[in-house]
């Protein structure tokens, strides 16, 4: 006779467990799948003990114990050296307290590395564009010695001492250790997320325009104020984000936009593929301002954990949700490079700078929770440092700077919020920035000049600028 109706349903349940084999950098550890976003390693084992997926949870002084005793494939888990990098920055009862979800710290920790290794790419003086995509493919292989978790935890202890520079440039070496390991069949296999017409030029202004930054900050006196410019030309295939392209009004697509749509799987700087959904192509806004911030926005004073908790639930790749504006779909090629130049540009802003940045997200994966960059650079949120700094303005004086970084498109405009920091700040009689990345037009771009209508692009996002700070 056929079970009851509670057991019926136990059978099905029971039927629908599986042991698989995890995701690459998991290689040979096996699991038991129970359904979609609820997985969880094997009951007992040694990842079980240490991270359980279901209930979202991380034990980190049983995972810092165990990778002090771990042998075998577990030992070579790309993810533990990130564990170890993370522990000797912060320390077990600051993880602990903190009890931050698995998904969202490894959510977080994806965003910042991304983040650095785009920058360290940069630094290490790769401009092609395909030689970065290549040397992003190798940073991002689980098995091979330039792992992203694994050279991470080599340039830690640099990053612990306060010398972030140094934690930078040894990001920068392996980068380079990268691109003279990258051989002729691997040029050939990676794909290229950048449009046909982006060359080393765009990269070589991108660096010009930092060091500029860097220079005009670094001259500001005391009682002065600024507002200047990095721009990033758009690199992905296609138009740019609210620029005009009648190109595609007409619903043509250019050949390098049909490159990249050929495969309907998506490849990141970094390796990770998603499927990607075929729309019909739209014909873009006509200018910056004309799509909502609603559509996409999040407000500059959302905790961290509230963004990582909605974050976690897209499936898609993971991006800042300040560059949300300078994305297109799928791709994120341009938006992945700014916000790489926003790092460029805080780690040459010089000591004992209040670095102030649009999010509590962007902090946390910038600085790995640390609050700094060394020499006296600290680093917060523009809401953070509202809530710090704004009545201590009326009291104290001196003449350290303050830099206030903001994208222009912005996904979320907290312009009150914006003009209260900084008029606290000027109130101090320090030097006040606000350093604007802003989006530039596509094709193609000289080295020293930069794309087209470079000039009247910076001059608008400029006046944008002061028109959203008061400076």
């Amino acid at each position: 006779s056929p079970p009851p109706p509670l057991l019926r349903r136990a059978v099905r349940r029971a039927n629908s467990v599986s042991i698989t084999v995890t995701a690459k950098g998991q290689k040979g550890v096996r699991r038991v799948v129970q359904a979609p976003g609820q997985e969880q390693f094997a009951p007992g084992s040694a990842l079980g003990k240490m991270m359980n997926l279901r209930l979202n949870k991380i034990k980190w002084q049983v995972l810092s114990d165990a990778t002090l005793r771990l042998e075998g494939e577990l030992a070579t888990q790309p993810i533990l050296g990130l564990v170890k990098a993370e522990v000797l920055l912060r320390g077990v009862e600051a993880l602990e307290l903190e009890n931050r979800g698995y998904k969202e710290y490894i959510l977080v920790r994806s965003l910042g590395l991304k983040m650095w290794f785009t920058h360290a790419t940069s630094r290490a003086g790769v401009f092609d564009p395909e030689m970065r995509c290549a040397v992003g493919k190798k940073l991002a292989s689980p098995d091979g010695e330039f792992n992203i978790y694994r050279r991470v935890l080599a340039h830690a202890p640099l990053a612990k001492n306060g010398d972030w520079d140094g934690f930078a440039d040894g990001l920068a070496r392996d980068a380079k250790a990268a691109f003279a390991a990258v051989d002729d069949e691997a040029r050939k296999t990676t794909k290229i997320n950048y449009a046909g017409t982006v060359t080393s030029s765009h990269f070589l202004f991108i660096d010009s325009e930092i060091t500029k930054c860097a220079s005009r900050v670094r001259a500001l006196k005391a009682g002065e104020s600024l507002v200047t410019t990095v721009l990033v030309p758009w690199m992905d295939p296609g138009a740019s984000p609210g620029r005009d392209a009648a190109s595609d009004a007409t619903g043509e697509t250019s050949d390098e936009e049909s490159r990249a749509d050929e495969s309907s799987d998506v490849e990141s700087m970094f390796g990770k593929k998603k499927k990607k959904n075929k729309m019909p192509r739209q014909a873009p806004s006509t200018s910056l301002g004309v799509k909502s911030l609603a559509e996409t926005a999040i407000a500059t004073t959302e905790s961290l954990e509230k963004t990582l908790t909605r974050l976690v639930k897209k499936q898609q790749e993971p991006a800042f949700p300040e560059v949300d504006l300078w994305n297109a779909e799928t791709k994120q090629a341009t938006g992945g490079d700014a916000v790489a130049a926003a790092c460029g540009v805080l780690l040459a802003m010089p000591p004992n700078t209040t670095l102030v940045v649009p999010s509590d997200l962007f902090a946390s994966a910038l600085t790995f929770d640390c609050q700094s960059l060394g020499k006296g650079r600290r680093v917060l949120s523009l809401a953070a440092y509202a809530e710090k700094e704004e009545e201590k303005a009326e009291a104290e004086t001196g003449t350290e700077k303050s830099v206030f970084l903001q994208f222009d498109p912005p996904s979320a405009a907290d312009d009150a919020g914006l003009k209260r920091a900084l008029a606290a700040a000027k109130k101090k009689g320090g030097g006040v920035a606000l350093v604007v990345l802003a989006l530039g037009a596509g094709g193609a771009c000289d080295a020293t000049e930069g794309p087209e209508g470079a000039k009247e692009t910076r001059a608008a996002a400029e006046a944008r600028g002061r028109s959203r700070s008061g400076l």
